[in-house]
This record gives structure tokens, sequence and C-alpha cells, in this order.
């Protein structure tokens, strides 16, 4: 599986009484692929996984195969507390087409470094799928740390690690430590440009929701080498994702979506709206994000 590009957790749309809105779930996956988003990746933190059943996120791994009909690559989120489960939503994924599923560490067991080895290397050998890390310990409460890494370093199936610990200087360490076995992809947003400065090729990127066609643009200039171009690009996105990265994300990012002309709804509880004070001043960002990069192509 060739990573590069933008990939970008698809938000799951719900009505107002808390279901599925395949609707707008088909809208948002339109939207992210006339963008020209590499890959989607389904029942991701982004899409709500933690808030949606068991039937429900099964039912979403098919319905977004349909979806996106081969028109990108599809990455599945497969996590769950228990590795039974995983393998069950990555066997489910396999099914319907995925070339990959995405694990962060199971949340709330704490695993140690060689329990969390071995429940990745058991969804490889169960599910028969590449998989990309996903590391984001402020959220999971464990990371994939080195000693769990080299034990997984020379599985050719770990194909790359979504990095999202912020830590600059852990990234700068797994590219070294890793270099040509694991694949580094950018998962710290406000980092973006400085990622790829360093020669990483990928996005897997939330805010691509709200914003897939500038990010696309501006990953590609970065590839092909346009540094300059890429920074006054990227620095035109910031007033957005700074705004995301002061918290309520996952509302922040829906609000943003249906300001756009998706309407997605309102997250899951147990998140709540945002004040009409945030709201504001979000929307206040992303319009001025918008501005500011059409702003580069002149």
């Amino acid at each position: 599986m060739k990573i590069e590009g933008v990939y970008v957790p698809v938000v799951t749309p719900f009505h107002s009484d808390e279901s599925v809105d395949e609707t707008a779930y088909a809208a948002a996956i339109e939207f992210l692929v006339d963008g020209g988003v590499a890959g989607v990746v389904v029942g991701g933190t982004t899409g709500e996984y933690y808030a949606m059943s068991t039937d429900e996120r099964f039912a979403q791994l098919e319905l977004a195969a349909k979806l996106v009909d081969g028109r990108a690559q599809l990455i599945a989120g497969c996590n769950s507390g228990a590795t039974r489960d995983v393998i069950a939503f990555a066997k489910g994924a396999k099914g319907h087409g995925y070339e990959s599923v995405m694990l962060s560490p199971p949340p709330t067991s704490l695993p140690t470094q060689r329990e969390l080895a071995a429940h990745v290397a058991a969804v490889i050998d169960e599910a028969g799928l590449p998989v990309i890390l996903y590391n984001f310990p402020a959220r999971s409460g464990v990371e994939y740390g080195f000693e769990c890494m080299d034990l997984l370093a020379d599985n050719p199936a770990v194909i790359a690690i979504k990095e999202s610990s912020g830590d600059f200087s852990r990234f700068l360490a797994l590219r070294k430590r890793y270099e040509g076995r694991i694949e580094v992809m950018c998962g710290s947003d406000d980092q973006a440009f400085d990622y790829m400065a360093w020669g990483v090729r990928s996005w897997l990127d939330g805010p691509g929701n709200g914003m897939p066609r500038e990010h696309v643009e501006f990953t590609k200039t970065m590839l092909s080498g346009d540094i300059e171009l890429g920074r006054r690009q990227y620095g035109a996105l910031l007033a957005w994702i700074w705004q995301l990265e002061q918290g309520n994300y996952i509302q922040k990012m829906k609000a943003s979506m249906t300001h756009r002309g998706v309407d997605v709804g309102r997250a899951r509880r147990p998140l709540l709206d945002l004040s009409d004070g945030d709201r504001a001043e979000l929307l206040a960002a992303l319009d001025e994000s918008i501005t500011a990069f059409e702003a580069t192509k002149n």
C-alpha cells in the first residue's frame, strides 16, 4: 500500500435523535473525494467510533466502502477495548475491501509495551491486513513506545505510524530509528509543515474534513518541493487549526463542515454543542483561513 497525500478520518453525521444520518454521511464522503484526498479513514476518533454500537460500526464499514467505491484508499479504524473485538472489526473491513487498519492502543486497560505489541501482532495474524499504528497518548493513555515498536518494526505488515503526540523530538527519533521499516505519517496537525519539510509524505488529517481541497493543495505543494509556497499556504491554514487545537474538536469540526455547506449535525453525547460565542470565533477563523489560502494563489 503506497502512503502519500492526505488521509481524512471522516466524521459521522447524526440526526437530532442521534441516529446515524446516512444521507449526510454520503455528502461528507463526497466532499472529501471531490477535494482529492488520497484516503478515507472510517471509524476513527473524529468519526466518534467510541460512541457507536458494534452494529453501527459494522454497518458503517460496509456503507463507506460502497460510497467511496474505489475512488480513494480505505483505512478502517478498528479500535476497541478487547483484542478479539478489534480482530472482528478488522475482518469485517477486509471483507469490504479495506486496504489497511488503523490501531491505537486499547483504552482503559493500560497494556504494557509487550502486551501492546502482542495485540497488534494478533490483529495482523487473524485479519491479514496491513496496520497503521496510531500514537495519541493523550487520548489512549498509552504510547507506542520504542520497546513496543522494536518488537513490531520488522513485521512487514506494520507499514506506518500516525504520530499525534505533538512531541517533535519523538518524531525525529522515530524517523531515524525506523527509516525504511515504518513510515511516519503526520498526525500533529499544527506541525504538518514541519513534518513535510523533513520529508514526510502523508498527513492523516482530521481537519481535512472541513478543508479537504486546501489541505490537499498544500500537501501537493510540499511534495513537489516548493517549500516557500507551502509555508505561505500552511500559514493561511493555521488560524483555523489553532482554533481546533483549543478543545471541543469534534463539535468544531462538525460546525465547520456545516458552515461550508455539508450539514453533518451535532456530536453524540456526552459531547455538547458549542456556545454561540465559541461557534462565532471558530467560524471567523475558518473564513479567515479560507480567504488567506485563496490569497496565496495570487
